[in-house]
């Protein structure tokens, strides 16, 4: 019996060494996440909450930011991304595969689309009709039509007696004012309608097809692509404005997620440090279990 309680007397102090250790880092270890909020009692704070973590979110979020803006997402590596073959190609071929125009036009402006493209098309009627209305057109007809009556002229002079400029001249002048007549008339609406039949058929090609040979385009969209993220680089580097991104989103995480985040990473070393309490207490006993014997 006194073997048995000299056995327990020298475990004793190792054992209850471990247990405080194992205990005393299981709970530091929750005192880095928990609790999560500011606990009160009336209008007294408790100590140490929250926890050290929710505690210092905000600068933990900053610290992150900018860890991740310089460290892993630099810009040079932003550029090399946006240069890789695998995104260029993507991009090129995103771009060739586009619908037709009409199409792609609803899926950017939505149902507006139809309004857009009317309005397109009578500006676009408006300016050749003003752009005719602003040409001195008797003047052009006298002098195409005395080109054309020389030619015929040299063919048939018979002809050409009669087609002679002082005719075309006389003639000049009526018929430029029967064709602005025609044009602000129904001109504008004949016109009208060749624009929209000529758009119409435009709107039923692929983009990739618009602009010539499939393969041909290939080439020259990525040479584009490749030249314009070069140039803009930085600048659309520092529109992503990675630091603030990644500032705000961990801010705004909830402190449970955040832990749920950290322990993902890390659960098996911080069981480890709880262990390693457990290990510790237990030397310490072992020492000061000998310290007393001796």
């Amino acid at each position: 019996m006194e073997d048995f309680l000299k056995i327990v007397s020298v475990l004793a102090g190792p054992v209850v060494g471990a247990i405080i250790g194992i205990f005393t880092n299981y709970i530091a270890v929750k005192m880095l996440f928990r609790p999560y909020r500011e606990k009160h009692i009336g209008k007294f704070k408790v100590p140490f909450t929250p926890g050290i973590i929710p505690r210092r979110q905000p600068a933990l979020a900053a610290a992150l930011g900018r860890m991740v803006s310089e460290k892993l997402v630099r810009e040079e590596d932003l550029k090399r991304a946006l240069l890789s073959d695998e995104l260029t190609n993507t991009v090129v071929n995103s771009i060739l595969s586009l619908p037709p125009l009409r199409e792609s036009g609803k899926l950017l402006v939505g149902e507006t689309y139809d309004v857009q493209r009317d309005k397109l098309l009578t500006l676009l009627v408006d300016k050749i009709v003003t752009g005719i209305a602003g040409l001195d057109l008797a003047e052009i007809l006298k002098r195409e039509g005395a080109g054309i009556a020389a030619g015929i002229s040299q063919k048939n002079p018979l002809i050409g007696m009669f087609l002679n400029e002082g005719t075309i001249s006389a003639v000049a002048t009526p018929l430029s004012d029967r064709i602005l007549a025609f044009l602000e008339g129904d001109g504008k609406l004949k016109l009208r309608e060749i624009l929209d039949g000529e758009a119409a058929k435009l709107e039923e090609r692929p983009i990739g097809e618009m602009f010539g040979n499939r393969e041909d385009l290939q080439p020259l969209l990525a040479s584009v692509y490749r030249r314009l993220v070069s140039e803009h680089a930085d600048s659309i580097a520092a529109r992503f404005h990675i630091a603030d991104i990644v500032e705000e989103r961990v801010r705004a995480m909830p402190p449970e997620d955040l832990e749920k985040l950290i322990l993902s990473v890390m659960k098996k070393e911080l069981n480890d440090v709880i262990r390693l309490g457990a290990v510790i207490g237990f030397i310490m006993g072992i020492v000061t279990t000998l310290i007393n014997m001796i």
